[in-house]
């Protein structure tokens, strides 16, 4: 146990080593004004704690203490090269913020907001090649550290966009990160204020110059899952163990590290499966045209959008009451509720009974001797 815990703190420390070596390199190049075919990007990609809406942070919780708020959800892609202006060159967030009637947190929507946010900083280029790319990750398998995801390296690799790509992952129980840290200066104001909308909850988390906040619509959520599960082979029995995972030259080769110590050696891995092995770069395009397409958005729970309207409308300001978020659900969906909830207290009552009956069947089988004795 001592030697896998010492094990542990050395991997752990070396992986943090190597993303300050990055940060550091991609400075370096922004400083002396490489051009995009030479220059190196550091991105480190986390969620952040979920928000609410509304939120009342200036008074006591009182009766919506008792009420279930909406979900906001935040992607944080820290670029560590942005340029201030006047030679200051440092990290920046960019912060992709959305609510959970919009879409949800899994491995498709880290992939979507990845590529969207490269593309909105131009740096999918078609007619020239970048660089270097390191993303920077924790150990949430959930989220980051997943098929879909790391195989998003592999993609963008076949595509063209960068000589070298490398996805690394933080040791579990030491991620902390840079994203982390901005989330913090993000949410100062969204602290301090009472929130009712969507639009006065980005205009507060977007007062620091540190911070932009994007806001991705259901359109930008695309089925990545189903895209690259198409022509590549499963990771089986690859991603718990290994931490960086390269892409360094066209194809589909793939290698693996379990930490960035010299004891640990590289792993090739060819994720091509065998009917697609010629595929040409056009034709992986037009399939992406085929298959790539928005993940279905059903939008709010019906019990979100019922709670929002009956519990959240009446003691939010009058001002307020008329966003669409506080919106009179349909006469369906209410009607639908309804029927949910009648058929769950019908639910709950029978199997009050069941229990009941159940308690005192034991009860009278435990007692019988009992009773004889007397």
């Amino acid at each position: 146990m001592l030697l896998q815990a010492a094990k542990h703190v050395k991997m752990a420390r070396i992986q943090r080593k190597l993303y300050q070596q990055k940060v550091a390199e991609v400075v370096k190049d922004a400083k002396v004004g490489r051009a995009h075919s030479e220059r190196r990007y550091t991105f480190v990609v986390d969620y952040g704690q979920n928000m609410e809406l509304p939120i009342f942070n200036k008074e006591q919780p009182g009766v919506t203490y008792y009420y279930s708020p909406l979900s906001i959800y935040n992607l944080g892609i820290v670029d560590h090269a942005h340029d201030y202006g006047g030679g200051d060159i440092k990290e920046h967030l960019h912060c992709q913020v959305y609510h959970e009637g919009v879409g949800k947190k899994g491995a498709n929507n880290v992939s979507s907001l990845i590529i969207k946010t490269l593309r909105d900083l131009n740096l999918l280029r078609n007619d020239e090649v970048g660089g270097e790319l390191n993303i920077i990750f924790d150990n949430c398998s959930g989220q980051n550290k997943n098929n879909t995801v790391i195989k998003l390296a592999v993609w963008l690799s076949e595509l063209g966009y960068f000589e070298k790509i490398s996805f690394i992952f933080l040791v579990v129980g030491h991620t902390k990160n840079s994203a982390d840290r901005l989330f913090n200066t993000m949410k100062k104001e969204y602290r301090k204020h009472n929130i009712f909308t969507f639009e006065d909850l980005v205009s507060k988390l977007g007062e620091s110059d540190t911070v932009t906040i994007h806001q991705p619509n259901a359109n930008d959520f695309l089925d990545y899952d189903k895209l690259l599960d198409g022509p590549y082979r499963k990771l089986a029995g690859h991603i718990k163990m290994n931490h960086i995972f390269t892409c360094d030259e066209m194809g589909d080769v793939m290698k693996l590290q379990q930490s960035n110590l010299l004891e640990h050696e590289e792993t090739i891995v060819y994720l091509w499966k065998t009917h697609w092995k010629d595929v040409s770069q056009r034709e992986l395009m037009e399939y992406a045209e085929r298959v790539l397409t928005p993940i279905k958005c059903v939008g709010l729970n019906p019990y979100k959008m019922v709670e929002m309207w009956k519990n959240y409308r009446p003691v939010i300001p009058v001002e307020y009451q008329s966003d669409a978020l506080y919106a009179k659900p349909s006469e369906e969906v209410l009607k639908k509720v309804k029927v949910e909830k009648e058929d769950q207290l019908e639910f709950r009552a029978k199997l009050k009974v069941k229990k009941y009956a159940l308690k005192k069947g034991v009860e009278s089988t435990a007692l019988d001797g009992e009773e004889d004795k007397a």
